[in-house]
């Protein structure tokens, strides 16, 4: 497991994925795995960076990345914690991707895709603190 402490900064975000990608590449993961993981995990760390804190306000976040091999698959786990203002990315309204581009409201997809790259997603805000977790588990073959 990786537990990497990141700044809003673009430059620590970005070296923050970067060692997301080498800790997925390292346990295992295929490069097209590696590769939908960072975009799942550039998704929310990025939101964080933006959005958690007011303009202004230097603030670190923590995330934490497992990716465990097993008998069924690698197994990844990922999990950022901020103290940021409240926000449950669940909770969010889905976009309508059927409706045609002029007829959709902005914003969404990003929570879109991860929830279509993930197998689960759970929030919860506890001592003051925002804990989203997304898990994928990345099947082998026999």
């Amino acid at each position: 497991m990786i537990r990497l402490h990141c700044a809003r900064d673009p430059e620590a975000v970005e070296g923050a994925l970067d060692a997301i990608e080498a800790h997925l590449t390292a346990a295992g993961a295929e490069a097209g795995e590696a590769m939908q993981l960072r975009l799942v995990a550039e998704e929310i760390v990025t939101n964080i960076a933006r959005c958690a804190w007011p303009q202004g306000i230097e603030a670190r976040f923590q995330v934490e990345l497992l990716a465990e091999p097993g008998p069924e698959g690698l197994l990844v786990r990922l999990t950022t914690i901020d103290d940021g203002q409240p926000f449950d990315p669940t909770a969010q309204d889905m976009p309508d991707v059927e409706a045609e581009l002029e007829d959709r409201a902005i914003g969404g997809l990003g929570m879109f895709l991860v929830r279509e790259m993930t197998d689960a997603q759970i929030y919860a805000r506890e001592s003051g603190e925002n804990r989203f977790h997304v898990e994928r588990l990345f099947r082998r073959a026999d």
